[in-house]
């Protein structure tokens, strides 16, 4: 499979992605699966592909830029590395995965397996997902059926409107131990999943400033185009080089030579340089970008959903911590 080509996938994905207007993420998840693209990383003996981020990767950006409801990130990254006969329902788009972002839960080894209690946050469509990765307190991650005895599923406050957050509750929730995954399980997905979202936050922001220089090209005010202005050509040019540039840096972080470092680097790139062009491209639509005629503010809440769900103050301390310690040797 050498030969295939990412940017095929892109079209693709962009194909059934304008075909989901209107359905839920379960039927989101139905018609991606029909192109085979829920499958770009699972194994072969799950009905995948076994590629690597690269194809994934406009996978997802394609997903971004039509503001998908599915929780295409984490849908993707549980086909990888959960039991062979639930990759393949997700594979199918026969059920849908989420993962829980935000805080870890208690587990207790049990004659059935492992006994789960506590809560766990930042879950995109939790209600419309079947399965769910959680974090547990000893470092390992468990899947969790959303319909199991023992689970609740509740909104919490989200920044996206059409990915509503949700927060687990687990309470006497027994897992079989094929469903508990290592720590190192757990720490891979988390790193993949930094990279994923750079991607969608760089579709979010290619796409916002692509209005913004049409709007500014178009719009007359006073006689001549906005484009006109000095100001407006230095803010579109400055938000075209920090485009270009966070698309270098996740290029590079999706090299088959990358270092471990560079996923880290490419989601904080993304979550400096995507809300600022976003919010520059609102700042040039005037009052018409807050409107709900124009998606810029939907992709801003989508924008700061992803770097929410990253821990971007986090990972730039970390990055920082890696450089110091780097000099330091």
């Amino acid at each position: 499979m050498t030969d295939l080509d990412p940017a095929e996938f892109f079209e693709s994905a962009r194909r059934a992605a304008a075909s989901c207007a209107g359905r839920t993420a379960v039927e989101q998840a139905a018609r991606l699966a029909e192109d085979g693209l829920l499958g770009v990383l699972a194994p072969e003996a799950a009905g995948g592909l076994a590629l690597s981020l690269r194809f994934a990767a406009p996978v997802i950006a394609a997903a971004s830029g039509a503001l998908l409801s599915l929780p295409l990130v984490e849908t993707l990254l549980l086909a990888r590395i959960a039991p062979m006969s639930l990759a393949a329902a997700l594979v199918a788009g026969e059920t849908v995965g989420t993962i829980a972002w935000n805080g870890a839960v208690d587990a207790r080894e049990t004659a059935d397996g492992v006994t789960l209690d506590g809560v766990a946050a930042r879950a995109p469509a939790a209600r419309d997902a079947g399965w769910v990765l959680t974090r547990l307190h000893d470092g390992r991650a468990a899947l969790v059926a959303t319909n199991a005895s023992g689970v609740t599923a509740d909104d919490a406050d989200g920044f996206d409107l059409a990915v509503p957050e949700g927060m687990l509750r687990l309470t006497d929730v027994t897992v079989p131990p094929a469903y508990v995954l290592p720590a190192d399980v757990w720490d891979g997905v988390r790193v993949d999943a930094e990279v994923l979202r750079a991607a969608a936050i760089l579709s979010s922001a290619e796409l916002c400033l692509a209005a913004a220089v049409e709007h500014a090209t178009n719009r007359r005010q006073f006689g001549k185009a906005l484009i006109a202005n000095q100001a407006m050509r230095h803010l579109l040019a400055r938000q075209k080089l920090n485009l270009e540039s966070l698309r270098g840096v996740l290029n590079r972080a999706l090299a088959a030579d990358a270092a471990p470092i560079a996923a880290r680097i490419a989601f904080a790139a993304a979550c400096q340089y995507g809300p600022a062009i976003v919010e520059g491209a609102i700042q040039v639509h005037g009052g018409m970008g807050f409107t709900w005629d124009l998606d810029l503010h939907r992709h801003l809440r989508h924008v700061r959903m992803l770097e929410a769900h990253g821990d971007a103050r986090g990972v730039r301390a970390g990055i920082a911590a890696h450089l110091i310690d780097s000099n330091a040797a």
